[in-house]
């Protein structure tokens, strides 16, 4: 597809968000603001996280980014945000100040320190299950410090243009977008041979394709048709994406922006009146739509959610969905939104077992499994994404940054994370996988990124696009 021209939509959109954004100087005024929010949202869970962590540092090499440099450590991220809340939220730290480590950033390097901390965290989850004492400080860093970031103007320009294309479905006003979409349902349809069965009411199963479905695995949402359509389900999907990946907010800290966008998705689901809902994101998008929902609405959905994974094993096990089992030389690379927080461990083993008798697991998977090390922002923070999505837009790379400053932050960690990919690079080495097969868009350009630069030569695919093609 050819470079288009800028939509009105999309100059519209960049003179918004940059507005917002700044990474040089030091609001004070604007972090004032933004830790007083901080620190009026926290409720019992956060404030165990931040007052009861000793320090032991057993999560230290749980984290992806500690191989990089032991600043980088959980502890060390989340101390940040224990020094700000001391020194507002205590007593003590109050009147003690730096003799119990109570203090705010006083100045521009101390945002910078927190703004990389917040983006040399993927939210994975690993340090959370290596706490002895149940500590979450991927809760604290994404969030908190990943709240006040943005809040301060250091959000990364790209992510933020994403958020602000979700929140007011601008998405459907790009016509590169909208053209993606439309190209990837014409081959759907020409793959099954008939008419999709679009914008069905009461439908027992409703496939959510969100717009970056269909622009980063569109082999991934025919294959997941193909698999509902032969199975005989009752099923449809939208005729227009409802979301981008839904709630990209919180990937940038703003959890009542993320409250807003899922609210408004549900009314959207709600008027198809499904009886499930089915996603073939497994990064954030899982527990957000899974377990965060119910607390955003208020209130159970008036449907269940499930990743096509899980739906893949049930239909394996009624004989409703039959696999053509191969020798591939297959593994599957657990998700960390989708594994270590949302608990779908097994059923990823089960189906790709079922389509090769080839399969093997990694040597770290399912909790244990190492993170890919490109998740929470830091898969959209180098060059090849800036430049991609520049042509889909219809602007320079140049202008989806804010400035010199962010370009280079940006670099360093591309840098970073060429480093913090390669554990997960020797454990698919280890396995002897020719195939990696995975259910979340950053892990799969994460791991084919760091295999193309360790020279492991190896297929990356989604699960949906692998069974697609297996099935009988």
């Amino acid at each position: 597809m050819e470079q288009m021209a800028p939509s009105p939509a999309v100059k519209q959109l960049l003179e918004e968000v940059k507005r917002n954004i700044s990474w040089e100087g030091f609001p004070a005024d604007k972090l004032e603001k933004a830790l007083a929010e901080a620190l009026s949202a926290l409720d019992s869970v956060k404030l165990h996280f931040l007052e009861n962590c000793v320090g032991c540092a057993a999560c230290a090499p749980a984290c992806p980014y500690y191989y990089v440099s032991e600043k980088y450590g959980p502890v060390e991220k989340a101390e940040l945000a224990r020094y700000m809340y001391r020194k507002e939220g205590t007593i003590l730290g109050k009147l003690l100040g730096p003799l119990l480590n109570a203090k705010k950033p006083q100045s521009e390097k101390d945002l910078d320190e927190i703004v990389e901390a917040v983006y040399r965290c993927t939210n994975c989850g690993a340090c959370y299950v290596s706490c002895p004492f149940g500590i979450d400080s991927g809760l604290i860093i994404k969030g908190i410090l990943g709240s006040i970031a943005t809040k301060t103007g250091r959000a990364p320009t790209l992510i933020a243009v994403f958020d602000v294309i979700e929140r007011k479905k601008l998405f459907l006003e790009i016509p590169s977008f909208m053209y993606i979409w439309n190209e990837v349902m014409k081959k759907a349809e020409q793959a099954l041979g008939k008419p999709l069965p679009f914008d069905k009411k009461g439908a027992e199963y409703f496939l959510l394709v969100n717009m970056a479905d269909a622009m980063f695995y569109p082999d991934a949402v025919i294959g997941a048709m193909r698999a509902l359509d032969r199975a005989g389900l009752d099923w449809t999907l939208p005729s227009k994406p409802l979301a981008f990946r839904p709630p990209i907010a919180a990937v940038i800290g703003l959890q009542k922006q993320a409250k807003e966008m899922i609210k408004i998705l549900d009314e959207d689901i709600s008027k198809y009146e499904p009886k499930n809902v089915v996603l073939l994101d497994g990064g954030f998008v899982y527990p957000w739509l899974r377990f965060q929902m119910p607390k955003a609405l208020g209130r159970r959905p008036s449907y269940r959610v499930l990743h096509i994974v899980e739906l893949f094993e049930k239909l394996i096990k009624e004989g409703k969905l039959k696999l053509r089992q191969t020798d591939d030389k297959v593994t599957w690379h657990d998700p960390c939104q989708l594994a270590r927080r949302g608990g779908v461990t097994e059923e990823p083993n089960f189906v790709l077992s079922a389509a090769s008798k080839g399969f093997r697991k990694l040597p770290h998977h399912g909790a244990e499994s190492y993170c890919c090390g490109g998740g929470g922002g830091i898969g959209c923070m180098n060059m090849e994404m800036l430049e991609q999505m520049g042509k889909l837009l219809g602007v320079s790379s140049k202008d989806l940054v804010a400035s010199d400053k962010e370009l280079e932050f940006i670099k360093k960690t591309a840098e970073h994370w060429s480093i913090a990919v390669k554990r997960k690079i020797d454990d698919v080495k280890k396995s002897g996988a020719e195939i990696v097969v995975t259910a979340c868009p950053v892990c799969m350009h994460s791991i084919a990124g760091g295999s193309q630069l360790y020279g492991l030569k190896i297929q990356v695919r989604h699960i949906a696009a692998y069974i697609g093609e297996h099935i009988e």
